[in-house]
């Protein structure tokens, strides 16, 4: 068959739907009106601008966090003295509550922390009441801790960090940093929390030696202060008429107040203060962690925003006063802004506007291209139209601007593009055919309303599964199908409402002579359409049957790209950080001035693998401070942090990633070949901060038994085999070695002289960690007066030297009333649900493997082997746990989005069989992504699929719009291969626009060298070349296959007949 008319408009016999008389409704409305379009056009920006300009920016969506923590502290508890006589008691309590999801327990030395998370559908201040009354039903805590704080957990941002050094006492600094708190709280910041600041505390140090002579312990001497020193109301008196309040204050804040208090009055007037006998001093708490840096000792200050904040505004408010505070504090001072969390978000937005901009101005040259000047210019308007008319619903309705809505925007182009290119398309040729300019408008928009709309619905099923995924990948990502209804509906509303007036404008303006001249363009477009697309569209649907099975083989060639692992999945990949951590702890009982040793060493070798890879000090990174007495996890982690004198950590903040030519693994792998580790250094590993996406690390396996002495050896042996496998790094466990401990086991001989082991224990533990007198408060600071022996006199002594008081006043040792037996302990103890675990983590170097290879080959190989070896039972945590919870929603709602496509299509065609032809070709949108993953050499992830689901929207419509014009040529009377033939012919030009302005829209995203842009980079690889082969599919494939289903159905017909018995007449 020849295809000839390069020229002319008229491709095919004039369609009797084109006559359409003066309609109705509410497009014809909007078509003939003068003014509506333009009106509801210019408030659709007013409200677009000015939801903009009020919508918040951050880097992550808000989302509920259903989390109850109750914090006990008990000062010199081992972490077993914890989980036995504190975390133990609550569980049970709080376990069964109405609406508990999990419960999440850490036993520390000296306090212990319980996470209740709840569903989402709980009432949090019910569920905070029940907490509540479920912990004071508890009779069984030790007399000696601390109040239990119960607290509900609300979501707050980073906004940057402060530290602030110089040379100023510990004291002073805290000074400093409580100013700077309650100004920036001023200033409307949620909260400023400390790091590395120490709590004060008053000692008073009375030798043993005096305590004898007085024939006094500790315990009474704290007793005694305790009552001596009080500040509290007495009454009030009404005295002449005038109402006067009584109190009682004698409470002694200083030391020297302290040494004023008599502690022995005799009758002979005698009288003996506590300075007599006593030094006293304000301290610190002991073995409580603090900072360093290159100055000496600082003080951290983490800013947090309120819910609901704009991240670059609140940082803005943090910049202001950084300008204002120089007049206010010493200039010896050294106050440093880094680990600024708004700059990520300045940084995206920024990136995606540039390129978004780029991409807007090649899609109108592209336009400009195949539509008249006019009609593109309106054409090209209407993206930013709809996208404002989103932005400003999205601000009503309290979302974000962030990574996650940002993403759905962009996914979003195609879409509008689409819409706008169908409507102006189809208007545009009946306008060339001869229609009047109104009718076109009018009837363009009408008959192409049905289709659009389908597609419209189907997309939006596509991303039903999104908001049916549960957990914290469901919280991130529920804003995509959200922000994507906005725009879909946006575009509804400026295609088929402000679009076709515009058109007919524009067409309006086109004279007689204008409609008639061809366009050099559209006759080398017509002629590339009937010599070269149409021939092969004849000729591929004469031999329909290889067309789909050649397509069939391209499925399963792209599909054995992930197969054979040529293209990973990564399930939520993110950029790469600008935050380094190294975690490093000692042996139990090494004093923190030698993990202060170790900090400054790791100071020390950050310095010298700058100079090794750059050469000089300051290109790599901006910014490090150490911690002495804690670790450091990361953003978003601090319940993983553990405590302790031999545990200390070094922070640093990189520059930029766009700016340094060094990536963090080399850097990482430098730094430690550098870093000379002290003796005794028991575990070392360096690590990425979190950069967003769901909290945790990749790796986190959890060895489950009862025993702690076992799961450590497993996992000990887990961390071996892990460290084995390519691209593992940073692999660690959360079951460090504590203190060696040394059980107290009371004789009969001690229980006959009166003692208990509740007695025996706390003079044991006032002997080493002193007896708590008094707590006050002081600048908004508790302070803690603790009555204790020197510490010369305690780092001297072994614990069989203790004196003990017995009930009558006597002093035995302790070691004649009890046997002492020694054990090794452990600084932290993990539950999950009543369950001990162990968490062994690591992280994945992106460049050698993915999460997923690195799981399956633990399944296969190792976990086997250590289940087997030490009777523990192993599971799969954090990223693993969300994934697979994440894909199981999405596999079980993938039947309802599927059954909602499928009434949505049925409905369009009135037909029970067309909608299965037009799902078959969804699968097949696979084929251009995949291999565009592997060209591009990105893996697959979360966003990718997300993308896709977006592409399939595109499909779907450009789909539907050939099926539609295909079945009604089959109307007009002509056969399935004449039909195709001039379905191809009208639905060419559209499909190719739609391509082509996708593809170019996106393809300065694609090609963007900065970090920022890999999060959305595969979203772009997914669109532009699923683009590209969509053509192909829509074109070519579609029409194949509704050929074989079309002789299908004429064979089935022609067997029915034959079986059908043949008709007699008498």
């Amino acid at each position: 068959m020849v295809f000839r008319n390069f020229g002319g408009q008229k491709n095919r016999i004039e369609d009797p739907r084109d006559k359409i008389g003066r309609g109705s409704g509410i497009i014809a409305f909007f078509v003939e009106h003068k003014v509506a379009a333009n009106l509801l056009m210019a408030l659709i920006v007013l409200f677009g601008v000015y939801g903009l300009s009020q919508l918040k920016r951050q880097l992550m969506p808000d989302f509920g966090l259903e989390l109850i923590s109750i914090q006990v502290e008990w000062p010199g508890a081992s972490a077993e003295d914890i989980e036995t006589n504190v975390i133990n008691a609550i569980e049970p309590e709080v376990r069964f509550i109405n609406g508990v999801k999990e419960v999440n327990a850490i036993a520390f030395e000296g306090r212990g922390k319980v996470q209740i998370f709840f569903n989402q559908t709980a009432s949090m201040s019910k569920a905070l009441t029940d907490v509540q009354s479920a912990v004071s039903r508890i009779s069984t805590f030790p007399v000696e801790i601390e109040k239990p704080i119960i607290s509900q957990t609300v979501q707050r941002d980073e906004v940057c960090r402060i530290d602030i050094s110089g040379p100023f006492s510990e004291k002073t600094l805290k000074f400093f940093a409580r100013q700077m708190r309650d100004d920036l709280i001023n200033l409307g910041l949620a909260n400023v929390e400390f790091e590395g600041a120490r709590d004060q505390e008053i000692w008073i140090e009375i030798p043993s030696d005096n305590l004898r002579e007085l024939n006094l312990s500790l315990q009474e001497i704290s007793s005694s202060l305790s009552s001596s020193s009080i500040d509290i109301p007495s009454g009030s008196i009404n005295s002449g008429g005038v109402s006067r309040q009584i109190r009682s204050d004698q409470l002694a804040r200083t030391p020297s107040d302290l040494r004023q208090i008599e502690i022995i009055s005799r009758s002979s007037g005698e009288k003996l203060y506590l300075g007599d006998v006593a030094g006293i001093s304000e301290t610190f708490q002991e073995n409580s962690s603090y900072r360093i840096n290159n100055k000496g000792s600082s003080i951290g200050l983490v800013v947090y925003r309120t819910r609901g904040a704009d991240s670059l505004i609140s940082q803005q408010r943090v910049e202001k006063y950084m300008d204002t505070i120089a007049e206010k504090y010493p200039d010896s001072l050294e106050i440093v802004l880094y680990d600024v969390f708004a700059d990520a978000v300045r940084q995206r937005i920024d990136m995606l506007v540039s390129n978004g901009l780029t991409g807007l101005l090649l899609v109108l040259l592209v336009l400009f291209f195949f539509l008249n000047g006019w009609v593109a210019f309106w054409v090209a308007v209407g993206i930013p139209v709809a996208f404002l008319a989103a932005l400003g619903t999205m601000n009503v309705l309290g979302l974000s601007l962030d990574m996650i809505s940002m993403f759905a925007l962009i996914m979003g182009i195609g879409i509008v593009v689409d819409d706008a290119i169908v409507v102006a398309e189809h208007t545009t040729t009946l306008h060339r055919r001869g229609m009047n300019y109104d009718d076109a408008a009018r009837l363009g928009a009408k008959r192409m309303f049905p289709p659009v709309l389908a597609a419209m619905l189907t997309t939006v099923a596509a991303f039903l599964p999104v908001l049916m995924v549960g957990n914290d990948v469901g919280n991130i990502i529920s804003a995509v199908p959200i922000t994507l209804t906005l725009i879909i509906i946006a575009s509804l509303i400026e295609c088929f409402l402000i679009l076709p007036h515009h058109l007919r404008t524009s067409m309006k303006k086109i004279t007689q002579k204008q409609q008639s001249t061809i366009r050099t363009f559209d006759i080398y477009f017509n002629k590339f359409r009937d010599q070269t697309v149409l021939p092969i569209v004849e000729k591929t649907f004469n031999k329909k049957g290889f067309t789909v099975i050649a397509t069939i083989c391209l499925f399963i060639a792209s599909t054995s790209l992930l197969s054979t692992g040529r293209v990973n999945f990564e399930f939520f990949d993110t950029p790469e950080s600008d935050t380094i951590h190294a975690n490093f702890s000692f042996s139990p009982g090494t004093p923190d001035n030698v993990t202060r040793k170790m900090v400054q060493e790791l100071a020390q070798s950050v310095q010298a693998t700058e100079i090794k890879l750059t050469g000089e000090i300051g290109s790599l990174v901006n910014y490090g401070v150490g911690n002495i007495g804690r670790s450091d996890s990361g953003r978003g982690n601090l319940t993983n942090n553990i405590s302790g004198g031999h545990i200390g950590s070094y922070t640093v903040e990189m520059v930029p990633g766009d700016i340094r030519g060094v990536r963090n693994i080399e850097f990482m792998e430098a730094w430690e070949n550098e870093t000379k580790l002290m003796s005794g250094i028991e575990s070392f590993v360096i690590f990425e901060s979190p950069t967003g996406g769901p909290p945790g690390r990749d790796l986190d396996i959890r060895i489950i038994s009862e025993d702690l002495t076992t799961m450590k050896q497993a996992a000990l042996a887990l961390r071996k085999e892990l460290r084995l496998l390519p691209g593992l790094i940073a692999v660690e466990d959360d079951l460090p070695y504590g203190k060696e401990e040394i059980l107290l086991e009371l004789r009969p001989e001690g229980e006959a002289i009166g003692f208990t082991a509740e007695e025996v224990a706390r003079q044991v533990r006032n002997s080493f960690s002193g007896a708590i007198a008094k707590r006050f408060s002081q600048d908004a600071e508790e302070i803690l007066v603790r009555v204790k022996l020197p510490q010369s006199e305690i780092a001297g002594q072994t614990i069989r030297d203790i004196y003990l008081t017995t009930p009558d006043n006597t002093n035995v040792l302790l070691s004649e009333v009890v046997t002492l037996k020694k054990r090794l302990g452990f600084t932290k103890i993990r539950k999950q649900d009543g369950i001990r675990q162990v968490a062994v983590t690591g992280d994945v170097d992106p460049s050698v493997t993915t999460t997923n290879i690195a799981l399956q080959t633990i399944r296969q190989d190792i976990a086997p082997k250590i289940e087997k070896a030490y009777n523990v039972k192993l599971r799969y945590d954090g990223k693993a746990q969300e994934q697979s919870e994440a894909l199981g929603d999405l596999s079980l709602a993938l039947i309802i989005t599927l059954a909602s496509i499928y009434i949505i299509l049925a409905w369009l065609f009135s037909s029970y069989t067309t909608p299965f032809l037009i799902m078959t070709v969804v699968p097949f949108g696979l084929i251009g992504a995949i291999w565009g993953h592997f060209i591009m050499g990105f893996n697959l992830s979360m966003f990718s699929l997300m993308a896709f689901f977006g592409l399939t929207g595109v499909l779907v419509n450009d789909t539907i719009i050939l099926v539609r014009a295909i079945k009604e040529s089959l109307s007009d009377g002509n056969n399935l291969s004449r039909s195709v033939i001039e379905g191809a012919r009208e639905r060419l030009r559209p499909v190719i626009l739609t391509t082509i302005t996708t593809v170019v829209g996106l393809m300065p995203i694609l090609f963007e060298s900065s970090l920022q842009a890999r999060l959305v980079q595969p979203l772009a690889v997914t669109f532009i070349f699923g683009m590209l082969f969509v053509p192909y599919l829509v074109l070519i494939f579609v029409p194949s296959v509704m050929g074989i289903a079309y002789q299908a159905r004429e064979n089935l017909s022609r067997i029915k007949q034959k079986l059908s018995p043949q008709e007699t007449t008498i």
